[in-house]
């Protein structure tokens, strides 16, 4: 193996291996290396049950890049529905940060990413972004004493869960804190809010929530929006590496993306969200 190993690195002109103490560890070409490596054996296992079955391919396989700050439940929305269109297709679901996924999706590691940033100008004439919808943003909470008395002067009196400052949310919520004399007490920040809610839901503190999740967050999650109104809009974006699909898979990603993303979508779970809303208030 270890020959194996010398053997690649020689034809690659570069280490793949970083010694930590008495361990060999991946470095970063390394990583980048297996990705590749992981993707060939896929398309090798695919290429095999194509033939055995003596069938064209289909849509085949599609690799979905979901950004850290995306809501789950978003995504999975979304891949129900692809699913709900072509029973067949299979899907690779990787999450992370902008600053893998979209690197990989430019390798043409994946081919296609959910995200709430578009790509940055570096990579503007290679990726292609699309924004699919555009959510408003609330504050919400567990229900009880944290919750009373909702308006804009209580996020100086309850500590705060939110996003990291690398999130595009993040830095929108800096600049209206900022211009409303607002000194929150940040708790703790996150990547994936999946962690968030749960604190959220143990009364730990409040979260900014897309109108979208509102509704899933208040019955899943037992929170109550606090009604406060902060202007603030989270996007979506559908970022690719072509401009026209040459692959019915990810082709309808995008489309079902943009029907289930649209401002009708939002209205109507800002409606659901309001109505559940006043019940818990009674």
């Amino acid at each position: 193996m270890s020959a194996q190993i010398r053997a690649l690195e020689g034809s690659l002109g570069a280490a793949l291996f970083a010694r930590e103490g008495r361990r060999l560890i991946l470095n970063d070409t390394g990583r980048v290396v297996r990705r590749y490596a992981e993707r060939i054996f896929e398309l090798g296992d695919e290429m095999s049950e194509v033939i055995d079955r003596g069938e064209p391919a289909g849509p085949g396989t599609v690799h979905l890049g979901i950004v850290d700050g995306v809501p789950k439940p978003l995504a999975a929305g979304l891949v129900r529905r692809t699913w709900e269109r072509i029973p067949s297709l299979r899907l690779v679901a990787r999450e992370g940060l902008p600053g893998e996924l979209f690197p990989a999706l430019a390798a043409h590691q994946i081919d296609i990413v959910l995200s709430n940033e578009a790509p940055p100008a570096q990579l503007n004439a290679i990726l292609f972004s699309r924004r699919v919808a555009r959510f408003k943003v609330h504050f919400a909470a567990a229900a009880g004493p944290t919750a009373s008395g909702a308006r804009t002067h209580l996020l100086e009196k309850t500590p705060l869960l939110l996003p990291t400052r690398e999130s595009p949310m993040r830095r929108e919520l800096d600049r209206w804190f900022a211009d409303h004399g607002i000194r929150p007490e940040v708790r703790a920040e996150f990547d994936d809010t999946a962690a968030m809610y749960e604190l959220a839901a143990a009364g730990l503190g409040a979260v900014p929530v897309p109108t979208p999740m509102l509704a899933h967050v208040m019955e899943r999650y037992k929170l109550r929006d606090l009604r406060i109104k902060t202007g603030i809009e989270e996007e979506l974006f559908m970022v690719t590496a072509e401009r026209q699909f040459t692959h019915e898979g990810p082709r309808l990603i995008a489309e079902l993306a943009v029907a289930m993303f649209s401002r009708t979508a939002e209205t109507r779970g800002k409606k659901i969200a309001r109505s559940r809303a006043d019940g818990h208030g009674k």
